[in-house]
């Protein structure tokens, strides 16, 4: 195998070269050294570069779940340059045409028991057939659906694994569709070519390593779904130390305890409605793991609450909880570690290193220390933009700095505070869900009138999607009719778990949704307001 000359510290092909037979994935009974990884995303980017003709700034979209074949994908990708669009693996077939289409991918690889909905999704796609599709098997039988498709271990056998230099960085390029306002999703769009992003990421990420305390040999938990943006993010950091990854298929709370004590896993990121879960669990079970291994528990993406805070502290014997905040488009924003966890309550912690933080008026002018603003962020590995949406980029990006429209504060120590959404985001168990997209469905229903879908208080989830329904004169549709045609139109995660039905839904004069005052009547006396 031809070795590229003097890899990149921290990089597959390193790894691959300095400890090729050292451990780098485990999913159940299936092991990946670094150089049988190395090996196999060489055999796969050959094959898409030789069979599909793969080039240079090409997207290929995949549908998986957990899955060591993400991370055969994601390198084989590295290796030619190419970009990664996730589908959620919730999806409906409808969605993920929408997000093929818009992405302009040339390929999809998909896993056997989604094979149905994919299948019956093509006729919507204007620029995928069906022999550019690839199956990872998964005991489904799938070719019935797709009998033109190619079997991911065929791909592999097809492909060489001589060695290919990769095109791309670490973190290389990608398109992760975010759901938008507007009703349909938005493609966060880093730019693999951009030379800025690829001067700035070792220097990125290794400051982010050091600000989380990690250091060699690393073992990480990743039970989060691949087609977030954090999960690999945070799993990568391990990567470029070279430690080893293990991959839960699909979230279980005792499960993942499990893991930890079989594995003496040391760090893992999980949202807070998996900690929820998790916390839950009798002592008896919990006291059945030893836990002593973990040192760096990362929790992100939705508001972590005090009291399961301390929870989760009580939980592990080392002193190893870290909150961070960010966003598909701008990463790694802000991080708090143990020392400061409790005793700042409510903060997601300081800025980390290359982060730029601003907090802002509405006229774009600085507010005091601890007043509330919209908070803008500048780094090196900020998106490129929304792709093909240059309204919706120039509408979040102003000077450089980015935003995804949270309201926050920072106080006189430098912690920042997340203290409500200036959009109408629903953030349920880690997952962004935006109401347009519902609402937009549930007024074709023949009996509604008018409908705002928001999000409520739920203890377990953090907030719950319910919608709330103006019927038309004479309808008579309830709430389960109502989830039922939605069930046919939208993921399942997007679903409202309860209906209201009113006789007229809040207006300005100016004929604009009062949502904010239809949420206060839920969310009264729940002591938050996200």
């Amino acid at each position: 195998m031809t070795e590229s000359a003097s890899p990149p510290p921290g990089s597959l092909d390193s790894h691959a070269q300095k400890t090729p037979d050292a451990l780098a994935l485990v999913e159940g009974e299936r092991r990946l050294s670094w150089s049988q990884w190395r090996a196999r995303a060489c055999r796969l980017a050959s094959f898409l570069r030789d069979r599909f003709g793969l080039e240079r700034g090409d997207r290929v979209a995949w549908q998986l779940y957990n899955r060591l074949e993400y991370y055969e994908l994601s390198y084989a990708l590295q290796k030619l340059g190419c970009l990664p669009v996730p589908i959620g693996y919730r999806l409906t077939g409808p969605e993920a045409a929408y997000i093929v289409d818009d992405s302009d991918a040339r390929a999809v690889l998909c896993q056997g028991r989604f094979a149905e909905r994919l299948g019956g999704a093509l006729s919507e796609m204007t620029q995928i057939s069906e022999d550019r599709v690839l199956v990872v098997d998964d005991g489904v039988d799938w070719r019935a659906q797709l009998p033109k498709a190619t079997a991911f271990e065929d791909a592999m056998a097809e492909g060489s694994p001589e060695n290919i230099p990769p095109q791309g960085t670490a973190l290389g390029g990608s398109i992760i569709y975010t759901s938008g306002t507007t009703g349909r999703p938005k493609g966060a769009f880093r730019d693999p070519r951009d030379p800025d992003m690829r001067a700035n990421i070792a220097k990125l990420m290794f400051g982010i390593l050091q600000a989380f305390g990690y250091a060699p040999p690393d073992v990480h938990l990743l039970s989060c779904p691949l087609y977030h943006s954090a999960p690999p993010a945070v799993a990568l950091l391990t990567h470029l130390l070279g430690g080893t990854v293990v991959i839960q298929s699909r979230f279980d709370p005792e499960d993942t305890l499990r893991l930890i004590d079989e594995h003496g896993v040391t760090s893992a990121f999980v949202v807070p409605t998996m900690l929820n879960r998790i916390t839950a669990l009798p002592e008896e079970v919990t006291s059945r793991y030893d836990l002593s291994s973990m040192q760096r528990l990362s929790v992100g993406a939705a508001p972590f609450p005090h009291p399961l805070k301390r929870k989760t502290v009580e939980l592990f014997p080392n002193p190893c909880v870290y909150e961070f905040y960010g966003a598909t488009e701008t990463g790694f924003n802000t991080l708090i570690g143990p020392d400061h966890l409790l005793a700042k309550p409510g903060s997601c912690g300081r800025a980390l290193p290359t982060n730029d933080i601003k907090i802002v008026d509405d006229e774009g002018r600085e507010v005091p220390t601890g007043e509330i603003g919209v908070l803008y962020v500048k780094n090196p590995i900020l998106i490129s933009g929304y792709y093909k949406n240059r309204k919706a980029t120039e509408e979040c990006l102003v000077d450089g700095y980015f935003s995804v429209g949270d309201m926050a504060r920072v106080d006189e120590d430098g912690f920042y505070y997340i203290v409500d959404r200036k959009k109408d985001m629903i953030i349920s168990g880690g997952v962004n869900i935006y109401p347009a997209e519902v609402e937009s469905e549930l007024r074709k229903h023949p009996d509604v009138y008018d409908c705002a879908v928001i999000g409520v208080p739920d203890d377990e989830w953090g907030e719950a999607v319910k919608a709330v329904v103006q019927l038309r004169p004479g309808g008579d549709a309830d709430a389960e009719t109502i989830c039922e045609f939605l069930a046919e139109r939208v993921a399942d995660y997007k679903l409202p778990r309860s209906v209201d039905f009113v006789d007229e839904l809040p207006y300005n004069p100016s004929g604009k949704l009062l949502k904010r005052e239809l949420r206060e009547r839920y969310w009264e006396g729940s002591g938050r307001s996200i």
